[in-house]
C-alpha cells in the first residue's frame, strides 16, 4: 500500500514537470512569433493634427470727477470685450489656419447721456496651404470683415436740434443744459451721424497665390488673384463708400448696395510669443483692383495694419492694447471747412487691462 502511494506522488510529480516544460516552450515560442511579426506603427490621434487656442478678455475702465478744476466729465464707464479663437491644422504638406477675432466696447459718459460704442469688429480668416517647396505653399485665403451695430458719430446739439424743445415757436432755441434728462438723451440721439451698421461697410476677399514661410514669427502671401465684394446695406451710407451711382429700375438714380473687386493682394503677418507672457500678432493687408486702374475711376487702392499686443500679468489678469489702421480709396469725408472731400488714414487704438480666459491644447 505505502508504494502504491509512492508511485502515485512520483507520477503526479513528472506529470507536473512535463507540463511546466510544455507551458514554458509555448511561452518562448509566442514571444519568438511576437518578436519576428512587423511593427505596426501606432496611429496618431486626430488632436495631433489640430492646434486650437482661445482668448477671451474682459476690460472696465471708469473715472470720477467733482469739483476738479482742469474739468472733465463728472463720471464715465467703458467695457470692452473681445475674443481671439484660432484653430490650425498641419499634417504632411497640408495646412489650414482658421482665426476669430471678436471686438466690441461701449461707453456712458455725464456729458452725453447715451451709450457710445467704442470699438466693434468681426474679422474671420481661413486660409489654406500645400507645399511646393521649401518654405512655399500654394494658398487660397478667405477673410471677411465687418461689425455688428450700427456706429455713430455724436455731433453737439444744435440749434437745429434744440429748436424741437421750445414751448413757444416764439421762445429762444432753449440752452442744451436747461433741458430734462430725457430731453438731453432725445437731443443727443438727433444729433448723433450714421457712420457705420451690420454689413455696413463689410469687405470679403478670396485670394489665391503663394505663401512664403521662411520662419515660425513671419510669413508674406502674394495673391496675384483676388476677388471678392465690398458690401452697404444702409442706404445713406453708399457714397461715402465708394458705391456706383446707378438707375435702379428706371426709378430714379441711387447707389449700388454692393462692389466687386478684381485684383492682387499682398498680406504680411507676423506673430511673436514668449514664455507664454508676451503675444503680438501684426498684419499687413494691401489689396489694388485690376479693374479700376484707369484714367476714368483714378485707381483704387486699401491698405490694413492690425496690430495685438496681449501681456499676461496673472493667470486671470492681462494687458492688452490693439491698433487698427485703414486707409481706403474709396471712402470719403468732407473737410467742414469748405475745401470739399479727402481720402482720409483711419486709426483705431485701444489699451486695456482686465479679466481674461485662455483655453489651449498644446
Amino acid at each position: 500500500m505505502k508504494k502504491l502511494f509512492i508511485l502515485s506522488i512520483a507520477a503526479a510529480l513528472l506529470s507536473l514537470s512535463a507540463y511546466a516544460q510544455e507551458a514554458n516552450s509555448a511561452q518562448q515560442d509566442a514571444v519568438e512569433i511576437a518578436n519576428s511579426a512587423p511593427v505596426v506603427p501606432e496611429k496618431p490621434k486626430p488632436s495631433e493634427f489640430w492646434y486650437l487656442d482661445f482668448n477671451g478678455n474682459l476690460n472696465y475702465g471708469g473715472t470720477f470727477h467733482q469739483n476738479w478744476a482742469a474739468g472733465g466729465d463728472e463720471f464715465s464707464h467703458n467695457l470692452r470685450a473681445f475674443i481671439d479663437a484660432n484653430a490650425n491644422y498641419k499634417k504632411d504638406a497640408i495646412f489650414w489656419n482658421n482665426r476669430l477675432q471678436l471686438d466690441f466696447g461701449f461707453l456712458y459718459a455725464s456729458s452725453k447721456p447715451i451709450l457710445q460704442k467704442s470699438d466693434d469688429r468681426i474679422y474671420l480668416e481661413s486660409k489654406f496651404g500645400y507645399s511646393i517647396g521649401e518654405n512655399f505653399f500654394l494658398s487660397a485665403n478667405f477673410d471677411f470683415k465687418s461689425q455688428f451695430a450700427k456706429g455713430y458719430d455724436y455731433k453737439t446739439p444744435g440749434e437745429a436740434v434744440l429748436d424741437q424743445f421750445k414751448s413757444d415757436p416764439a421762445d429762444p432755441t432753449p440752452d442744451l443744459e436747461s433741458l430734462s434728462k430725457a430731453q438731453k438723451i432725445r437731443a443727443w440721439e438727433d444729433a448723433r451721424v450714421l457712420k457705420s451698421g451690420w454689413l455696413a461697410p463689410a469687405y470679403t476677399n478670396l485670394a489665391l497665390g503663394v505663401d512664403w514661410v521662411p520662419t515660425n514669427w513671419f510669413s508674406m502671401s502674394v495673391a496675384p488673384l483676388t476677388g471678392g465684394f465690398v458690401i452697404v446695406t444702409e442706404e445713406t451710407l453708399r457714397k461715402s463708400y465708394g458705391m456706383a451711382l446707378v438707375d435702379e429700375n428706371n426709378e430714379g438714380l441711387g447707389y449700388k448696395s454692393s462692389r466687386f473687386e478684381l485684383g492682387a493682394q499682398i498680406k504680411l503677418d507676423f506673430k511673436v510669443t514668449i514664455n507664454d507672457k508676451f503675444k503680438f500678432t501684426s498684419q499687413v493687408v494691401a489689396f489694388t483692383d485690376y479693374l479700376m486702374m484707369n484714367e476714368k475711376d483714378g485707381g483704387y487702392g486699401r491698405v490694413a495694419w492690425d496690430n495685438r499686443i496681449d501681456f499676461t500679468l496673472t493667470k486671470y489678469i492681462s494687458l492688452n492694447f490693439i491698433s487698427n489702421m485703414l486707409w481706403d480709396s474709396k471712402v470719403r469725408i468732407d473737410n467742414n471747412d469748405g475745401r470739399g472731400e479727402f481720402c482720409p488714414v483711419q486709426w483705431k487704438e485701444m489699451l486695456g487691462i482686465g479679466l481674461t480666459y485662455k483655453i489651449a491644447n498644446k
